[in-house]
This record gives structure tokens, sequence and C-alpha cells, in this order.
């Protein structure tokens, strides 16, 4: 009960400072770093920043977790990175 109260009230506080620091830097930077296939028509502010809270808020609660997570995801991305890399390079030499 009590890491999920802790984990509501990171919550809340995460997503109340990206909402208000969104028209500032951290818009812009979403704006800068998002690529266009990623946007929606609409206004993308509830979007990222709920993702941004909600993974600040683990981060916060289960670090431990979430670390292990990211570099599972990151050796998954490396390792198909790779796989990938070398069927471009064994396709190139087909023609």
């Amino acid at each position: 009960m009590t890491v999920t109260l802790i984990w509501l009230v990171v919550f809340a506080v995460i997503l109340f400072f990206s909402l208000k620091s969104w028209e500032g830097a951290l818009g812009r930077f979403f704006d800068r770093k998002v690529p266009a296939a990623l946007r929606s028509e609409g206004d993308d502010r509830w979007v990222w920043c709920l993702a941004m809270a909600v993974l600040g808020a683990t981060l916060i609660v289960n670090p431990v977790s979430m670390l292990l997570t990211l570099l599972i995801i990151a050796l998954i991305v490396w390792v198909l990175k790779k796989v990938v890399g070398w069927g471009m390079s064994k396709a190139k030499t087909r023609r």
C-alpha cells in the first residue's frame, strides 16, 4: 500500500511539472526530437506527459527492475540491429 501511494504521489508531481513546462523547453525538445511519424494531428502533450510520468514514477519506486528492463530492451535492439545489418550485407552481395 505504501509503495502504491508513493507511486501515485510521484506520478502526480511529474505529471504536473511536465504539463506546466510543456510550453517551454520540454515542448520544444519533443518538437525537435520526435519524428513526424510519431506525432499526431492534435496536441501530443497529454500522451508524452503521461508516458513520462509513468516511467518516472516507476523508476523512482522500483529502479532495479526498471534498469534491468531498459538493459534487456537495449540488448534486444542491439541484437536486432546486428542481425538486420548482417542480412542487408548478404542481400547486397547477391546482386
